[in-house]
C-alpha cells in the first residue's frame, strides 16, 4: 500500500500532563507504521497545541492522525484507516465513527443545512443515524477531529492555523468548534472532501465510555460503564433526530 510504505505523524494534544502520560502508555498499543513519528504537546491549548504539532510536521510525512486523550480506540485502528485511504483516492479527510461523549449521544458527523445564525455562520445538523452504512465510506460536510487522518495537501494549502473555533461576532461566544470550523474552511475554500468509515469505531470518554455499534441491523450508541461489582454493563442507546444546532 501506498500510504503503508510513507510515513506520518501521529498528534497528540491534550491539556492535561496526568492524562497525556496515561495516554502515550495508550498508544504503545497500538499498531504503527515504520517511520511514522509520534508528535505530542501538552499544556492549557489544546487547540494551539495541535497547531504546534501541524508547524512540526516532517518534510517526509504524508499523513496526520489526530488522535485526543478521551478517546478509546482498538489498536489497528491507524493501520485499517491508513488501507482506506489507500484505496480511496478522492478522500482528503478520514474519520472514524465517534460519538458525542455526553448525552444526546449522537455522532460527532454534521451536515450543513444552508442556514446562517444571527452571526451568519453556517448552521450544521448531526447525521443521522440511520444515514450510516452498514460497512464502507460515506461522505460529510465536517466531522469532529477524533481519529481524523488529514493528508499531507491539505496542510500545505491551508493557511496556518488550522484549527481556530468560530466566535459570534463580540469575539466571545463559540458558535462552531475548531474541528467543525477547520472542515468547512478545507471543504468551502479548497474543495477538498470530508468521508467517514463505518469500518472503524472508536470509544469517547465523558459521562460513560460511549461508541458506535451494529446492533440488529442498525447504528446506535453502546455506553459501557461499571457496576458496584466491578463488571461492565453493555446497554444499546438509540439516539433521537436532534434539531439543527450551532456546533
Amino acid at each position: 500500500m501506498k500510504l503503508v510504505e510513507s510515513p506520518g505523524s501521529i498528534a497528540l494534544p491534550t491539556h492535561e500532563m496526568g492524562r497525556f502520560l496515561l495516554f502515550t502508555v495508550s498508544l504503545a498499543g497500538t499498531q504503527q507504521l515504520d517511520g511514522c513519528y509520534l508528535n505530542a504537546a501538552a499544556s492549557a491549548g489544546v487547540t494551539e497545541n495541535l497547531n504546534r504539532i501541524m508547524r512540526d510536521m516532517r518534510d517526509e510525512d504524508q499523513w496526520i492522525w489526530i488522535m485526543g486523550d478521551d478517546h478509546v480506540w482498538p489498536n489497528d485502528t491507524l493501520i485499517r484507516m491508513l488501507e482506506t485511504l489507500d484505496d480511496n483516492p478522492e478522500i482528503d479527510v478520514l474519520v472514524p465513527l465517534c460519538v458525542k461523549r455526553n448525552p444526546p449521544w449522537h455522532l460527532v458527523l454534521f451536515d450543513e443545512i444552508g442556514e446562517h445564525d444571527d452571526d451568519g455562520t453556517p448552521m450544521f445538523k448531526p447525521i443521522p443515524w440511520e444515514r450510516v452504512p452498514s460497512e464502507g465510506v460515506f461522505e460529510v460536510d465536517a466531522a469532529g477531529s477524533a481519529g481524523m487522518l488529514i493528508r499531507r495537501h491539505v496542510i500545505e494549502q491551508v493557511d496556518d492555523p488550522w484549527f481556530y473555533s468560530t466566535l459570534d461576532r463580540n469575539g466571545r461566544q463559540v458558535i462552531l468548534n475548531e474541528d467543525v470550523t477547520f472542515c468547512t474552511r478545507i471543504r468551502r475554500e479548497h474543495g477538498f472532501r470530508i468521508f467517514a468509515t463505518s469500518d472503524v469505531t472508536i470509544g469517547h470518554l465523558g459521562i460513560f465510555n460511549v461508541r458506535p455499534m451494529f446492533h440488529e441491523g442498525r447504528w446506535g450508541a453502546l455506553t459501557e460503564f461499571s457496576t458496584m461489582e466491578d463488571k461492565f454493563r453493555h446497554v444499546f442507546m438509540p439516539v433521537e433526530e436532534q434539531e439543527p444546532v450551532g456546533v
